[in-house]
């Protein structure tokens, strides 16, 4: 469990969350970096190209008209992905912040920010569980070590999913171990 230590470390509860009295938090969960890979990529690469245009530029046959047209564009085009890059970063941080999936000794917290004024908060008992699934989809996935845990719960086509978590075979061992715990204790 030495990798495990990242998610069990005693975080801040989110707003509106409180534990019940005995309750323990067992790990708090937000997803993987990964959600960040676009912004970035974004600010920095598109940039990047764009200045590289304006030094290949200066190497062809080209009229100065069209060079300093051409290197307008470009600066004009770097700029913009910054900026947009910047504007998407800080939602993507706001999307990841407040996105969070929280298990207790007691119950497991879904609470799944979906845009600025919409988030899905869902809960269930440990003892409702029935399946605990780990899903890696794709090379992407496997290298970066990012993917949906599934939850099975004991209503009709019920599911819970931590999507896109880090070590996600890791989190579903851990929930696999609490409710385990839970379901064999009596008086639950």
């Amino acid at each position: 469990m030495g990798e495990m230590g990242e998610m069990q470390k005693p975080q801040k509860l989110p707003r509106g969350v409180e534990l019940e009295p005995g309750e323990q938090l067992v790990m708090l969960v937000r997803q993987h970096w990964v959600v960040f890979r676009d912004p970035f990529l974004l600010v920095s690469f598109v940039p990047f190209v764009a200045v590289s245009v304006l030094f290949f530029i200066e190497y062809t046959d080209l009229s100065t008209a069209v060079i300093n047209g051409v290197g307008m564009l470009a600066l004009y085009t770097a700029l913009f992905s910054v900026c947009v890059g910047v504007l998407w970063f800080l939602w993507k941080f706001y999307m990841w912040r407040n996105t969070i999936y929280i298990l207790t000794d007691k119950r497991i917290i879904l609470i799944n920010q979906l845009g600025l004024f919409t988030h899905d908060d869902r809960e269930t008992g440990l003892n409702m569980i029935q399946d605990v699934r780990a899903r890696v989809d794709g090379l992407q996935a496997t290298l970066y070590g990012y993917g949906d845990v599934v939850l099975q719960v004991s209503s009709e086509d019920a599911q819970l999913r931590l999507e896109r978590v880090g070590k996600p075979r890791e989190v579903q061992r851990v929930v696999i171990r609490e409710a385990h715990l839970r379901g064999i204790t009596p008086g639950d």
